[in-house]
């Protein structure tokens, strides 16, 4: 019975690590990704030029591509946390003020593209987790 207790458990710690890993090798990949890199800086200036990043929802540009690149990275993301394939604790902590910037950046461009395509599904997995983590934000390290 001490033996079936202790396999459980490493079996689970395993599964936790390989999560982890899984993780930072993506946080890694994400590091070194220039395109992606690229793609992101230039959503934000966009947003900070006064840019209204739904105004590219119709027009089929390279503004648009760049906006959906990262979104969809991000989706991605949060759909591998809603699977349990990536921790989400740990992302939370790497990433938490990323992810709320960018959900800030693109609500509206995402909520006019589920309305312009009438698919409520679009980006719904990041923003879950973009609203859970407003409502719960990380902790001050003491």
């Amino acid at each position: 019975m001490l033996s079936a207790v202790g396999a459980i458990a490493v079996i689970y710690y395993n599964g936790k690590q390989a999560r982890v890993r899984a993780l930072i090798d993506l946080i890694l990949h994400q590091k070194a990704d220039t395109e992606l890199i690229e793609a992101t800086r230039r959503v934000y200036a966009m947003r900070s030029n006064g840019t209204s990043l739904s105004s590219h929802v119709e027009v089929d540009s390279d503004q648009r591509k760049d906006i959906l690149k990262v979104i969809n990275h991000h989706e991605f993301i949060a759909v591998g946390i809603r699977m349990k394939a990536f921790d989400e604790n740990v992302y939370k902590q790497m990433q938490c003020t990323n992810v709320l910037r960018l959900w800030s950046a693109t609500k509206a461009f995402i909520y006019e593209l589920r309305e312009k395509d009438q698919k409520q599904t679009l980006f719904q997995d990041f923003e879950r987790l973009a609203t859970r983590w407003e409502a719960e934000p990380i902790k001050k390290v003491k």
